[in-house]
């Protein structure tokens, strides 16, 4: 056990056993220096008296646990290991530990190892993360939420029961599919926000999970110790998320590797609007392409992973790993001018990214109607009636968020009659557009409408490439429209504060 009076030796000793935190390291320094009044020193050093000579199989926050433990049955509070109830703390574990992963363990033997089991395989050299701005006590600040993360790392061989001793860790990429054999790796990307899950929620981060794939094609092996480059996106939000590079080998879970990890935010003069998405849709009018993961992939550049080509292979004699095998339906890549399109929309974060303000799926939802609001059909008067009562519909949807305000983008196949020349329109004074889904010229439509709403107008430009040209929108901005943008943008800062 270190000594009591070096809070920076006990974390070290706290990483060992598999015990990590998600408080600014500055606090946790503080708190495990001061026994007196804070129950930490008294429940790390239990910690580590608890873990003798075996680990946590994968890490569980020191700050959780010790919440976990002021909220049991009495509201204990220990100031000495001697206060320290351990099946209380062994509770406190688990119970940090089921939520963290998902899992349901129901034993507290069940979240350890032996120590002296293989290390994690994979050795961390550097972290790259783009968009970065500056550094500030420990904070990577990007100009994207959603930026990608780059790892270069080496395999090595590593014990396989199966094998009767030490096998070679492999990695091959063919397009957009890649096998890792005698192992696994992902990143953790934890706190921020909130974590979120596979749909999108008001939430700043992707949750545990997120998936490194070779950023070049090719086979790497531990058998001469190949260095490889893997790469990830993530989204962040205004509070740090923590990135580490989880790592296994066959038989050890997942471990993080501390070697390399890194705390990422977005810079605070990026302006971040929330945007919810309906899909009004019928039995004869499917909008197929509208879907959760295609928005996602849209609004917030998430790759977007094949859910035929995403499975481990294990051992059936000795439970090790033998391979994990994934592939990419799609992941975001711009293009040469620097565009990034997915479905044939240029994605607004193309557009008015260079007024620094991005935008963030928060909401999605299907909504079934009929043939006549799915696409509109021959009528007199006014266009976007149909457009106008779906938007009333989704006001009134249980799912709709309606404490804060959100950019509400209604997906139909059409948005006005056959007949109508409009693919888009902005409902101006209610934060909504509408996008036609079955349109063939799509391109900068998205970004066009947005702008109507950020000049609350519905004027347009005479500039040959601006967005708000028509007809055919470009991607240019003025410094008029920036300002626009800066000030309508500032309406929806609310929605982060907690």
């Amino acid at each position: 056990m270190p000594n009591d009076n070096e809070p920076a030796a006990v974390i070290r000793a706290l990483d060992h056993v598999g015990v990590d935190f998600s408080l600014p390291e500055p606090v946790l320094l503080d708190f495990l220096g001061n026994a007196e009044f804070t129950p930490y020193p008294a429940l790390a050093a239990a910690l580590l008296k608890l873990l003798d000579g075996r680990m946590l199989r994968r890490p569980v926050f020191l700050d959780v646990i010790v919440f976990n433990y002021e909220h049991s049955p009495g509201n204990p509070s220990p100031r000495s290991i001697d206060d320290v109830n351990f099946a209380v703390l062994q509770a406190a574990i688990l119970e940090g530990f089921n939520n963290r992963y998902g899992e349901q363990n129901t034993s507290f033997q069940t979240l350890t190892k032996p120590q002296n089991q293989p290390t994690p395989p994979l050795q961390t050299f550097m972290l790259v993360v783009e968009g970065a701005v500056k550094t500030d006590n420990g904070i990577t600040f990007v100009d994207t939420d959603n930026p990608q993360v780059e790892v270069t790392t080496k395999l090595i061989d590593v014990h396989s029961e199966a094998a009767s001793g030490m096998v070679p860790q492999e990695l091959v990429r063919i397009g957009n599919g890649w096998r890792f054999t005698h192992g696994d790796t992902e990143l953790s990307v934890s706190n921020g926000e909130a974590e979120a899950g596979p749909r999108p929620i008001r939430a700043g981060s992707l949750s545990e999970g997120a998936h490194a794939w070779p950023a070049t094609v090719g086979n790497f092996s531990g058998a001469n110790g190949s260095e490889v480059k893997l790469l990830s996106r993530i989204r962040v939000g205004y509070r740090p998320v923590d990135v580490k590079l989880l790592v296994r080998a066959p038989k050890n879970g997942f471990a993080a590797n501390t070697a390399e990890k890194a705390r990422i935010a977005l810079d605070p003069d990026v302006l971040l609007v929330p945007v919810e998405v309906a899909r009004f849709f019928s039995d004869q009018i499917p909008v197929q392409e509208i879907s959760a993961a295609s928005q996602m992939a849209l609004w917030d550049q998430v790759p977007i992973i094949s859910p035929t080509t995403n499975f481990k292979s294990v051992d059936g004699s000795t439970g090790e790993l033998k391979f994990a095998e994934r592939a990419w339906d799609h992941w975001p890549v711009p293009d040469n001018e620097g565009l990034y399109r997915h479905l044939g929309w240029v994605s607004p974060d193309s557009i008015w990214g260079k007024a620094r303000i991005r935008f963030r799926l928060v909401n999605y939802i299907d909504i079934k109607t009929d043939n006549e609001h799915a696409a509109p059909g021959p009528a007199p008067g006014v266009n976007d009636v149909r457009l106008r009562e779906n938007n009333t519909t989704l006001n009134e949807h249980p799912q709709h968020i309606s404490d804060k305000r959100v950019l509400k983008v209604i997906f139909m196949h059409r948005i006005a009659p056959p007949d109508a020349p409009q693919i888009g329109e902005a409902l101006l004074g209610n934060n909504c557009i509408g996008i036609a889904a079955g349109a063939s010229d799509r391109f900068a439509t998205i970004a066009h409408e947005i702008g109507h709403l950020i000049t609350n107008s519905g004027g347009h430009s005479d500039l040959p490439d601006n967005v708000m040209n028509d007809p055919g929108p470009g991607t240019q901005i003025t410094e008029t429209q920036i300002t626009q943008a800066r000030a309508w943008a500032q309406n929806f800062a609310d929605f982060w504060q907690h």
